[in-house]
């Protein structure tokens, strides 16, 4: 998958996130709590997995105004809760631009809830 289909993908992820906000209490349950050692070792190798600057701040930012349009954190009902929420959607969407350089189990590992939620992160833009 090229830089500009890893992008796209992110994006796709982040109007799908903005138009499931109705479900997010059920994306939400999907987190495994407590984190398993193979789920915290996979984050642990994405955050040593640096993206190319100028996507990642294309992401935050997209990111970020989406929670706010979204009424996400209101949904979840504590800010405990949007934190874990919203840093596990932020992994997965760092995990796409670095996809091509994360062992298939770390990335598997990373976006699991938004899969089993139906985000298809194998469709291209």
């Amino acid at each position: 998958m090229t830089e500009d289909a890893r992008r796209a993908v992110a994006n796709r992820l982040i109007s799908w996130m903005e138009s499931t906000a109705d479900d997010v209490a059920s994306i939400n349950g999907r987190r495994p709590r407590p984190r398993p050692p193979e789920l915290k070792a996979a984050q642990d190798a994405l955050l040593k997995t640096r993206a190319p600057a100028a996507q990642k701040q294309a992401i935050t930012k997209a990111t970020r105004d989406m929670w706010a349009r979204s009424g996400i954190r209101e949904a979840l009902g504590s800010d405990p809760e949007f934190m874990g929420f919203s840093s596990a959607f932020n992994m997965a969407a760092h995990a796409v631009l670095v996809r091509h350089r994360l062992e298939p189990q770390t990335f598997d590992l990373i976006v699991q809830p938004f899969r089993d939620a139906g985000f298809d992160f194998d469709q291209e833009a």
